[in-house]
């Protein structure tokens, strides 16, 4: 729970930063020191937390011109929160340096994101693609390795007539599995990583899969057994129970964050986002900017490094063979 106010607390809390209007010249805060005018106030807080300012806005202007959230909703999300606080609500708003309105306002941005999130984290693929897996269950066994050379001396071992426990044993990283010889059990649709269960389930019974890349290593599988899961109702009857599964396992592993970034930026970059403000152009550049567009010019800035560092050294090696003939 904390956790999740303090995802909202910035929300808030730049929000509010907009909050001060009226004239540039009138004062907002007296002291023997000096005071404070709004264009003072507003100016520093462009500063400090401008970009942050812009950024959350405009993300809530995008979401909200597509999803729609009910003053209810946010009165029910509200409600929950206090009923979990009790007695300790307001000093928590107070600790989080919160008002009971710009709570409210960061919880509409959380609830136009989590409808967005839902609607478009998971291709209608994916979703028919979990059903088909969802109606049996698997009995399989896998061997874990750190690269795909050890991967195929494995896979070679065991077709040369080793015993996959015994290889297991001696090679697989998972220790848990290693110790029972590979063996992982009874498994259903989004029980493993999700390379892991499209190869498992593609895999015939009792064949050696070729090394699987995922995020733990390189995986060798064995399909040792299958059967039909009971209970399964039609793909419309199961579809707002996977989806509710896929969020779930999107959330714990932390990965829903990033792709909401990337849901938003898409979004804001198909909204044609402008401003006449020169210092919050990075501000929007960032917020229209995709995981795998970050990725991409980061790779690009690295080989434009690594060339401009090649050539300064040829230049330097150059420049030493020149001080050489000369001396000479």
């Amino acid at each position: 729970m904390k956790k999740t106010v303090l995802s909202l607390t910035l929300a808030a809390s730049v929000l509010a930063l907009g909050a001060c209007s009226g004239g540039d010249s009138k004062t907002i805060a007296t002291s023997k020191a000096g005071d404070i005018s709004v264009a003072d106030f507003n100016e520093k807080a462009k500063t400090l937390a401008g970009s942050h300012v812009i950024q959350q806005m405009l993300t809530e202007k995008v979401l909200a011109d597509k999803y729609k959230v009910t003053d209810k909703e946010i009165k029910e999300a509200y409600d929950n929160y206090e009923a979990q606080f009790g007695d300790n609500f307001d000093q928590a708003l107070v600790q989080y340096g919160l008002t009971k309105e710009g709570f409210k306002e960061s919880l509409r941005v959380q609830l136009l994101s989590d409808k967005a999130l839902k609607e478009k984290a998971f291709k209608e693929e994916d979703i028919k693609k979990y059903y088909e897996q969802m109606k049996t269950e698997l009995n399989a066994r896998h061997i874990l390795v750190a690269d795909e050379k050890t991967a195929k001396e494995v896979i070679d071992k065991i077709k040369g007539g080793a015993a996959f426990a015994d290889v297991a044993k001696e090679y697989s990283t998972d220790t848990g599995s290693a110790a029972k010889g590979g063996e992982l059990g009874w498994f259903s649709a989004g029980a493993m990583v999700e390379e892991f269960s499209d190869a498992a389930y593609a895999l015939p019974l009792n064949t050696l899969s070729e090394p699987v890349k995922s995020s733990f290593g390189y995986h060798i599988i064995e399909v040792t057994d299958k059967r039909d899961v009971k209970g399964v109702g039609s793909f419309k009857d199961e579809e707002e129970n996977i989806r509710s599964q896929m969020m779930a396992k999107l959330v714990n592993t932390g990965e829903d964050q990033q792709v909401l970034k990337d849901i938003i930026a898409k979004m804001a970059k198909e909204a044609d986002i402008k401003t006449s403000d020169k210092d919050l152009e990075p501000a929007i550049k960032a917020l229209t900017t995709t995981s795998e567009e970050q990725a991409k010019a980061a790779e690009e800035a690295a080989k434009k490094a690594e060339e401009k560092a090649a050539k300064e050294n040829k230049d330097k090696e150059e420049k030493a063979e020149d001080t050489e003939k000369e001396s000479k």
